[in-house]
């Protein structure tokens, strides 16, 4: 769907953004993290070509950036003293909807989004969830294929959050939508299908996020046990990887069914145990921590 190769860009020595490939499969959701500076933005406004690049080259299939491309900005980008309809109206005038398709087109999306009987509120007057689903109404209103979101629920509570994201999933697989996700909450990121993490203008680490968390995260189970012998001698036996901490054994696995055998060894001999499974979150911080040592060197 998305093709991005060899980019660069600089704003006079500084280097933003540094001989950054990647592609977007369609259909698919490609999350694309980074800390802040590390040139995600920059990378993106060059996608939709508010920003030219100084070297490389962006190919978007099946049609051209204004054909293919929905974009939800971080911040609201919407007029906050018309209607939800009326925002909605104007918008897909700039796309070039008649008003009949328009009013087919916001009906079919307002009813999906549940704000039906919003309508007529003030966008200035909706809550944070409301004017996010308004956002993503109008980035939808062209029917593309191709949807940025920019950190699409910053600010908003749990409970919107997950309202958004089952909009979208439910978008994408109804309409075989591809989503090119930013974002600050890395557990979003946790049902992509590929992941990149940016850093200083470059591409760090990209992979699906099984991938990534076997690489950079491991599972850990940690049993709390009053005879550590036994249980030591039985890992070792098995040359499994741990830890042990006064009355705690920390071992370390690569699935989280491995400690199904683990735990039924050592049954009687743990007063209790927890599971800390890989995470992307932990991927992050662990990509992060690993360029931090690199810089001190």
């Amino acid at each position: 769907m998305l093709k991005v190769n060899h980019l660069s860009k600089s704003f006079g020595k500084i280097h933003a953004v540094t001989d950054v490939s990647f592609h977007v499969k369609k259909g698919s959701t490609f999350a694309f993290l980074g800390t802040n500076g590390a040139g995600k933005s920059t990378v993106i406004h060059m996608i939709i070509n508010l920003l030219k690049p100084d070297q490389g080259d962006i190919t978007f299939t099946g049609g051209t950036l204004e054909e293919v491309t929905g974009i939800v900005f971080q911040t609201h980008r919407l007029d906050e003293e018309l209607t939800i309809e009326e925002n909605l109206m104007s918008r897909a005038k700039l796309y070039g909807l008649s008003k009949k398709e328009a009013l087919i087109r916001i009906n079919e999306l307002l009813e999906v989004t549940h704000l039906s009987d919003k309508r007529k509120r003030q966008y200035g007057q909706c809550s944070g969830g409301e004017k996010r689903k308004t956002d993503i109404i109008r980035a939808l209103l062209h029917h593309p294929k191709f949807l940025i979101l920019d950190e699409p629920t910053t600010g908003l509570d749990a409970e919107s959050r997950e309202e958004i994201w089952t909009l979208l999933r439910s978008i994408q697989r109804e309409q075989g939508l591809t989503i090119f996700l930013t974002t600050h909450y890395i557990d979003e990121a946790e049902d992509a299908d590929d992941v990149l993490i940016m850093h200083d203008g470059q591409v760090e680490v990209e992979g699906t996020p099984h991938e990534l968390k076997s690489n950079y995260s491991k599972t850990t189970l940690r049993l709390h046990t009053e005879n550590k012998d036994h249980i030591i001698d039985w890992l070792n036996s098995r040359q499994y990887s741990f830890e042990s901490t006064n009355n705690i054994i920390s071992i370390t696995l690569q699935e989280s069914n491995e400690a199904i055998p683990i735990l039924k060894m050592a049954e009687e001999d743990i007063t209790h145990f927890s599971i800390e499974e890989a995470s992307l979150e932990n991927v992050f911080l662990q990509v992060t921590e690993q360029i931090k040592r690199k810089v001190r060197v």
